[in-house]
């Protein structure tokens, strides 16, 4: 599974989001990115700044601008989430997407988040916290706004996605369904959606616990299978591999039932789920379901 500096200038004011408990997250409000833009190539090694509880920090993304960007222009944004322990150019690197993007005119946007599990909560028996802020409250509460200021991306649930592979496809479902009112589409390939069916993943536990000594924390909060009411308008694509691949394919399999449970009640929910008992584990396989990927979004996200 384990498979940097350009700052936006900023004005003197903070955005503030409200957050459950006495948590407060504010991003730097900043100015219209003025620096130069090169359409059809990566822009690297952004910085986002924001504040979480009174105490400053910073995270680094990396935007890909497709051929025909130009500034003013409206143009769907997908978020794409790494694997554990992995960086920005997961995606880059693994799934060539730039003609894909070029194609659909989409703004692909990665983070740099090492070994969050996207959670939306830390807990006094986490060990694993990949910066002050739990990953899902970064993705939802600090990237969006921080995206919507800069760049007048991610502007609606209507044109903006989220995806991500294995931990990352935990993570594009559960965001989504947490801030179900900022996605329109979410994508993952072979990721986890209940944790208690790894209920001795040292992983999991990293951030939530033990799994015997927390149970209806791993039985509810971020649950995506739990939780997959939340996924209300929100169009979701799973996909998993058969053969060797880091999570059961039954974990993408039992989500797709549930949405597709949903689904049949109320036309609020939609799943497209393939699965091939053929294929492995690793971007060698899953840049086969990349171009899938891609018409999904661009059917479910609106320009």
């Amino acid at each position: 599974m384990k498979r940097h500096i350009l700052l936006l200038m900023i004005i003197p004011f903070i955005f503030s989001c409200g957050t459950a408990g006495d948590t407060k997250i504010s991003t730097t409000a900043t100015q219209k990115y003025s620096g130069e833009i090169v359409p059809g190539k990566w822009k690297r090694d952004i910085a986002v700044p924001f504040s979480y509880n009174g105490e400053a920090s910073s995270a680094r993304i990396q935007i890909f601008f497709p051929k025909d960007y130009a500034a003013g222009k409206k143009f769907r944004t997908i978020i794409a989430l790494h694997q554990y322990d992995n960086g920005s150019r997961d995606w880059e690197n693994g799934a060539g997407l730039e003609s894909l993007a070029n194609r659909y005119r989409f703004v692909i946007v990665c983070p740099a988040m090492g070994k969050t599990l996207y959670e939306n909560s830390y807990y006094p028996e986490t060990v694993n916290k990949w910066n002050i802020i739990p990953g899902g409250k970064f993705i939802g509460e600090v990237l969006v706004p921080f995206l919507r200021g800069g760049f007048g991306l991610a502007s609606g649930r209507s044109n903006t996605g989220i995806m991500g592979v294995t931990v990352g496809a935990h993570g594009a479902i559960l965001v989504a369904g947490t801030y179900a009112d900022r996605f329109g589409a979410a994508a993952g390939l072979s990721g986890y959606y209940d944790p208690t069916i790894m209920q001795t993943s040292k992983m999991i536990e990293s951030v939530y616990g033990s799994y015997n000594n927390n149970r209806l924390r791993w039985e509810t909060e971020d649950n995506a299978l739990r939780n997959a009411e939340k996924l209300s308008g929100v169009a979701v694509f799973l996909y998993h591999g058969g053969r060797n691949d880091a999570f059961q394919e039954g974990q993408s399999r039992i989500m797709a039932i549930r949405l597709k449970q949903l689904q049949n009640k109320s036309s609020a929910y939609s799943i497209t789920y393939s699965e091939q008992k053929s294929y492995q584990y690793g971007w060698t396989w899953w840049k086969i379901q990349v171009p899938a990927v891609m018409e999904f979004f661009d059917a479910h996200l609106r320009e």
